[in-house]
């Protein structure tokens, strides 16, 4: 894999391993990249089962006026 050099604030890269428990910045940026993807999965994942429960839903029955 190619190393990528880039700033980051480094206020908040320490926030950020201090909240997930990460000993160095790698594992820090590491453990938020994955956690994000696993968000968006679970996310996409709900909205599926949501349109899925939306369409076998019962639809009101019309009245006759």
């Amino acid at each position: 894999m190619p190393t990528v050099r880039i700033e980051l604030d480094q206020d908040l890269l320490v926030a950020a391993g201090a909240i997930m428990g990460t000993a160095t910045s790698k594992a820090t940026i590491h453990e938020a990249l994955r956690r994000i993807v696993v968000h968006e999965r679970q996310l996409r994942h709900f909205e599926r089962l949501a349109a899925s429960a939306l369409d076998r839903s019962p639809q009101p029955a019309a009245v006759d006026g």
